[in-house]
């Protein structure tokens, strides 16, 4: 018996976590490298067939050539339950909240810090601190490819752009 199929009120008993949503790694090279997120949708996709009465196998043993489509009953696909970390991320940017507040004295909160992540990727690191509401970084020692306009025209647009994050320390700390 095919629980996932013929049982709807079953529930998925393997808990899935991906690390990373990027499709492929960004950084220069002759082919794309597929990453976590890449993996994610093939799952999804597999998990979805595996689980729909309309797979190959299932529906050939519960199907004779004589009935019509009209005549069958269906089960409809089912999503993979699954949960995905790394940036950018709701869950990563509440964790590293999280472990910044935990160094701080008991009645300090976000509000009262001035937080930045820096990076070189705006998809990644820029777009994790705009969905947390924090300053962003952008180096150009990475895979950004110096495109400001993209920037724009994707939301993307961090606080600051410098050639290295030693500048940046350079910038934000008092002599």
């Amino acid at each position: 018996k095919r629980v996932l199929v013929e049982d709807s009120t079953v529930e998925q008993e393997v808990e899935v976590w991906f690390t990373n949503p990027d499709l492929v790694y960004s950084g220069l090279a002759t082919n794309p490298r597929l990453t976590q997120g890449s993996y994610r949708l093939c799952l999804e996709t597999l998990f979805q067939c595996a689980t729909s009465s309309t797979s190959t196998s299932y529906y050939s043993i519960h199907h004779s050539e004589s009935s019509t489509t009209s005549e069958q009953t269906r089960t409809p696909k089912r999503k993979l339950i699954s949960n995905t970390v790394g940036k950018p991320t709701p869950l990563t940017g509440r964790t590293a909240l999280n472990k910044i507040l935990s160094q701080c004295t008991n009645n300090t909160t976000e509000e009262d810090l001035e937080i930045w992540t820096v990076g070189d990727n705006p998809f990644s690191d820029v777009a994790l601190a705009l969905m947390m509401g924090w300053n962003a970084g952008l180096v150009k020692t990475g895979i950004w490819d110096g495109d400001v306009k993209s920037l724009e025209k994707e939301n993307a647009v961090p606080t600051r752009i410098v050639d290295d994050v030693g500048v940046l320390i350079g910038q934000l700390l008092p002599e």
